[in-house]
């Protein structure tokens, strides 16, 4: 297995991977400009995991610069593995991509939301040493229009 920068000739596999996530409305142009950003982006990457040529796994991470302290926060913003390789490791190796790469842009700190209903996914960040810290902080999401 190798993980290497996505690229937008991945856009077919990472569009079939993000329906699998539950996001089944991209499609391959609009994933292919996503990863066209990404690839651009100073201070993000995605990532895929790729076995015999075939791409089995996508992550994204950013790093989010702080305003009341130095450094920045990293954030998983998106994570899926093909269902038929979970539990083989490619899930952790993602992960470990995503949070070296928070670790080059400064990042103090790693984090990630996933649904309540993402149950195996909690278990998986919490066997990574991730903390459930939602009696910390509550997290507001209000959708923004133009």
């Amino acid at each position: 297995m190798e993980i290497r920068h996505a690229t937008t000739t991945d856009a077919p596999a990472v569009t079939a991977l993000l329906a699998e996530l539950g996001y089944p409305d991209n499609n391959e142009t609009d994933v292919r400009g996503r990863l066209e950003r990404w690839a651009r982006h100073p201070e993000g990457a995605a990532f895929v995991a790729e076995e015999d040529g075939k791409v089995v796994g996508v992550v994204a991470v950013v790093a989010i610069p702080l305003l009341e302290r130095p450094g920045s926060v990293g954030r998983i913003v998106a994570l899926v593995v093909n269902e038929t390789r979970r539990g083989s490791g490619i899930g952790r190796e993602l992960v470990a991509a995503a949070e070296a790469e928070a670790l080059r842009l400064g990042c103090h700190t790693m984090e990630v939301s996933s649904s309540r209903h993402r149950t195996g996914a909690h278990a998986f960040y919490r066997a990574r040493g991730y903390e459930d810290r939602c009696e910390h902080s509550a997290r507001f999401v209000r959708r923004l229009t133009a």
